[in-house]
C-alpha cells in the first residue's frame, strides 16, 4: 500500500473453474496480479506490526484519504462506515494470515469500486496518495514534494487518464515555474516503477536514469516487486521546459 502501488484492487472467492480461466481470460489475468499486489501491500503491515491493533491502525492510516476523496455517489457514507467497523473486527485477531483475509474482505466494497468506476476510482486514489506522502499536485499526472535542495516528482497512477503526453509537458512547464522562482532548489529526482517502465521518456527529458539500493527499495516500496529505478537532473532542465511556454 506504498504511494505508488494500485491498492484496495479487487478481491473475490474464484470457484476452480474461474481460477482456471485466468490463463485464457486477459481481464482476469489482470485482476489476479492487482489482487496479488493490493494482498501484498497489506501483508507488509501485517509482517511489520505483531500487534492487530497497530496492523489496523496504519492501514487505516491508508485509506481514510481515500474514503475523504471518493465520490459519496459511488462509495456511500453508509458504505464506509460499514467498511470501517468491518476493518474494526480484525484488531483482535492476531494470526497474521486470518487477519490478511478479514482485512480483504473487509475491503472488497471499496476494491469492487474500480472495477464499476476505474477513472473516480483512481483519482480518488491518486488525491490521497499524494495527502499521504505530502506531495502537491500539479495535475492529475503530476506531483511533487520538497525537501531542502531537492525536488521529488511523484506520478500518480493514470491508467485512465487521457492525453498522458500533454499533461506530462504541461505539468514539467509548471514544475520548471516553480523551480525558478525558488534557488534553493538544486536538483529534482522521480523514484518509481514508470521511471523503470519508461527511461526513455525520462532520459529525452534530460534526466539521468539510476538503480535503487536494494535497502531504498524495501523502505519506500516494501512488497513491490516489480523492478524500480530513479531519475535524477538539475536545474538545468528549467531551459528545455520554460522555453516551450
Amino acid at each position: 500500500m506504498e504511494i505508488e502501488s494500485e491498492s484496495f484492487e479487487k478481491f473475490s472467492e474464484k470457484s476452480k473453474e474461474e481460477k482456471a480461466s485466468l490463463d485464457v481470460n486477459p481481464l482476469a489475468e489482470q485482476e489476479s496480479k492487482i489482487y496479488k499486489r493490493a494482498r501484498a501491500d497489506l501483508g507488509v503491515i501485517c509482517e511489520e506490526f505483531e500487534d492487530p491493533r497497530e496492523r489496523l491502525s496504519e492501514i487505516m492510516k491508508k485509506i481514510e484519504p481515500f474514503f475523504q476523496y471518493i465520490d459519496k455517489k459511488i462509495l456511500s457514507n453508509e458504505k464506509i462506515e460499514e467498511i470501517r467497523n468491518n476493518l474494526g473486527s480484525c484488531s483482535s485477531v492476531q494470526d497474521k494470515e486470518e487477519f490478511l483475509n478479514l482485512a480483504m474482505k473487509a475491503l472488497k466494497p471499496a476494491i469492487d469500486v474500480r472495477k464499476a468506476h476505474a477513472d473516480e476510482f483512481e483519482e480518488a486514489q491518486a488525491k490521497a496518495m499524494n495527502e499521504a506522502g505530502g506531495f502537491t499536485e500539479i495535475n492529475r499526472l503530476l506531483s511533487y514534494g520538497k525537501s531542502g535542495p531537492i525536488i521529488h516528482i511523484h506520478a500518480p497512477a493514470g491508467e485512465t487518464v487521457g492525453k498522458k503526453l500533454t499533461l506530462y509537458r504541461e505539468g514539467m512547464r509548471k514544475l520548471a515555474e516553480i523551480i525558478s522562482d525558488d534557488p534553493e532548489v538544486q536538483k529534482i529526482t522521480a523514484t518509481s516503477l514508470l521511471v523503470a517502465q519508461h527511461p526513455g521518456l525520462f532520459a529525452k527529458a534530460g534526466f539521468k536514469i539510476e538503480e535503487v539500493a536494494e535497502d531504498f527499495k524495501n523502505e519506500h516500496f516494501a512488497g513491490e516487486e516489480r523492478e524500480i529505478k530513479m531519475a535524477t537532473i538539475n536545474r538545468e532542465f528549467l531551459q528545455r521546459f520554460l522555453k516551450e511556454k
